[in-house]
């Protein structure tokens, strides 16, 4: 069984390192991947397939919107989940539109996003 790969997209460092860590103590192969702005995924998206991409809507450079357009273009396949603290309404259901699965508003508890990708992961395995 191959390792799920997970991206997850953030200018907040402390963010992206805190779900990096969170996914390191489960009991199972995870590859974490972390990005600061939407180009520096895009590039690692050029070499790699995620199973999973946790994105900001609001990045430096490109929106996180954006990136997820750029995700599903390459990869239809990978699960989006979308974290923004300053998203109105219409931002939200863009970025369902867009192909994201999942909307969580920050702060949120970083257990209920691993619990809620874990489940996904699970789910899509099994189809």
């Amino acid at each position: 069984m191959t390792a799920k790969s997970i991206l997850i997209v953030d200018d907040e460092e402390t963010l992206t390192f805190s779900i990096h860590q969170s996914f390191l103590m489960e009991k199972r192969d995870y590859e974490i991947v972390t990005a600061e702005s939407g180009e520096d995924a895009l590039e690692k998206l050029k070499s790699k397939r995620f199973d999973v991409a946790i994105v900001d809507i609001y990045l430096p450079g490109i929106s996180g919107l954006d990136l997820i357009k750029g995700i599903k273009e390459k990869n239809p396949d990978t699960l989006i989940i979308i974290m923004s603290a300053y998203a109105t309404m219409d931002k939200k259901d863009e970025a369902l539109e867009y192909g994201a699965l999942y909307f969580f508003e920050k702060p949120f508890d970083i257990k209920e996003v691993k619990k809620i990708v874990l489940k996904t992961l699970d789910s899509a395995s099994l189809t």
